[in-house]
């Protein structure tokens, strides 16, 4: 069962990409026309005497459709839709002849032009077809709508066969177009959920009403860079997918730290985080916050067990001070920050200790200091000469929720 369920609704590899997003929703259409068929035939079998040509005309054409459904099973979307479309005009065509235009068979030519149109097939092609659809309906109209059928069926049995026109109708477009419908709102939360991922909310809002360039003055921003310590040489020992699983566990908890801080990550560089607190929406505490997720990083490192011989420490480095943000690039293009705070940071973390948030001036006349202990430096400072900088840990028994 399985098996027939992945060779009806999984799309064979040769199915074009541009048909993919109604795959589903077109075999759906498909299974939903053949039970129609043979739900019809039966009832026809039933209530009309003379149902041999009726029904063996219906399953005539109904094997010309169900050619088109294996083609496009098998990844000929193209030529199976057109070859389905062409077997139930032929077999609306037939019915309206043989039982008389009471029974609603008409309705297919709208319904299949419409179909053709909403496919991504040439335009010229599924045009011209439509048109030809619709002008069969006309002519059909007014040469055939008061004839005579060839096969006489009680006035009951034809409304009947006419409501069950109307509900496959319904079905046909209803269903796949609503399946599709529903698709594309779930691909639109993906598309909006892995650009949010890129970029933070507010400026993939703007972004999609702008040219493409955002730029952004941040006067109170927090820029904190956190560093593996020798990860370097520890990456030399170990395989490409041990590192990068090592990488991938670390970073997805430091981005779970963030979401909860509500700090914003910019980057990873390697085996560096950048995050920064402040943007794109300023906050008062934005010094405070990065402290915070700071200690919950050197928390994480030491507490966890990542199965290696020797315990991972970090650096961590905390600027407070004035940015630039903004949105760069044509294509595969990223939110960034830039300007002096940010590289004092880093060079802060850079020269900081392991296990140590080492942070600037700035930073700590904005954060609480009653539960830290800080050691006051003055380092070198590629760029900036002899600054005053503080290595910062919170006191022995402290938690990082005390200093919230």
């Amino acid at each position: 069962m399985k098996l027939v369920i992945d060779f009806i609704f999984r799309p064979k590899t040769s199915y074009p990409d541009s048909w993919k997003p109604a795959f589903v929703a077109m075999q759906l259409g498909f299974l939903a026309g053949a039970l129609g068929l043979l739900l019809r035939d039966l009832f026809i079998i039933y209530t009309i005497e003379n149902w041999e040509l009726v029904v063996l005309t219906e399953l005539a054409f109904g094997v010309v459709v169900g050619i088109g459904f294996l083609l496009h099973t098998l990844g000929r979307a193209a030529l199976g839709v057109l070859i389905a479309c062409l077997g139930g005009i032929g077999s609306a065509t037939a019915f309206l002849i043989l039982l008389g235009w009471n029974g609603y068979f008409h309705l297919w030519y709208l319904n299949l032009a419409i179909l053709l149109i909403a496919v991504p097939i040439n335009i010229w092609i599924k045009s011209c077809l439509a048109l030809s659809f619709i002008s069969l309906y006309v002519f059909m109209f007014f040469f055939y709508s008061n004839a005579q059928p060839i096969v006489a069926a009680d006035e009951l049995v034809l409304q009947l066969i006419g409501m069950s026109n109307i509900i496959g109708s319904l079905l046909m477009l209803g269903l796949p177009m609503g399946l599709y419908s529903h698709y594309l709102v779930e691909e639109r939360i993906k598309s909006e959920r892995l650009l949010h991922n890129i970029i933070p909310k507010d400026l993939a809002n703007i972004l999609r009403e702008s040219d493409g360039v955002i730029a952004l003055d941040n006067p109170n921003v927090s820029v904190m860079f956190a560093d593996i310590v020798g990860f370097t040489q520890l990456a030399e020992k170990m395989s490409a997918r041990q590192v990068v699983d090592l990488l991938n566990k670390i970073f997805f908890k430091f981005d779970t730290i963030c979401e909860e801080y509500g700090i914003e990550k910019i980057k990873t560089i390697g085996d560096a985080y950048m995050a920064v607190s402040g943007l794109p929406r300023p906050r008062q505490d934005h010094a405070q916050s990065l402290i915070d997720v700071g200690f919950e990083f050197l928390e994480t490192i030491a507490s966890q067990d990542f199965g290696l011989e020797d315990p991972l420490q970090i650096r961590v480095g905390i600027h407070s001070g004035d940015a630039v943000s903004g949105v760069i690039g044509k294509s595969k293009f990223s939110f960034d920050i830039w300007g002096d705070s940010v590289n004092l940071a880093s060079r802060l973390q850079t020269s900081g200790k392991p296990g140590f948030i080492h942070a600037s001036q700035e930073t700590v006349g904005l954060i609480d200091q009653r539960k830290l202990n800080i050691e006051k430096q003055v380092v070198n400072i590629k760029g900036k000469g002899e600054i005053t900088s503080y290595l910062i840990q919170l006191r022995s028994k402290s938690k990082v929720g005390d200093i919230k």
